[in-house]
């Protein structure tokens, strides 16, 4: 990449990969049964989500290269935020405050115990997420589309 502007074609393009990928681990989401691949599906949908809006870094920019939210529709900000609190507290970082770890020490003859239990992990799947994201990729996928086709037009 020659310039900032083809930097920013590359991320929008990738980052519509991503949506694509959040619509389709949506897609399978919806008809899973087993527990554990419906966590695994979430995670995957609200990680590829997400990663287009947090800081990369690029050639050009350094640091805090990410896509605009012009994408996202009022009405799904909130949910959108959501999300991404979702993707940096659960599931790209393992903040304690939001684990709420509870952690015991004690003795039983002779032998010492150390149980601890983590409610943050217990919250992997959130249902009422599922469809708002569905609506938050398919909306931020129109809108790249738009500005991938307003760069080509205007600079390619």
């Amino acid at each position: 990449m020659k310039t900032p502007i083809e930097e920013q074609y590359v991320l929008k393009r990738l980052s519509l990969i991503d949506m694509g990928r959040t619509l389709r681990s949506l897609e399978y989401l919806e008809g899973m049964a087993d527990e554990h691949l419906r966590e695994a599906l979430f995670r995957d949908a609200v990680v590829s989500y997400a990663k287009p809006f947090s800081d990369n870094k690029g050639i050009h920019t350094k640091k805090g290269l990410r896509i605009n939210e012009k994408g996202i529709p009022p009405e799904l900000k909130l949910a959108h935020a959501e999300v991404v609190n979702v993707r940096n507290t659960l599931f790209a970082h393992m903040d304690i405050d939001i684990q709420k770890p509870e952690l015991e020490h004690y003795e039983i003859d002779g032998e010492k115990h150390h149980p601890f239990t983590v409610a943050g992990y217990g919250k992997v799947y959130v249902d009422h997420l599922v469809k708002p994201l569905e609506q938050l990729a398919k909306a931020v996928r129109a809108h790249l589309l738009l500005e991938i086709s307003s760069i080509e037009k205007d600079h390619f």
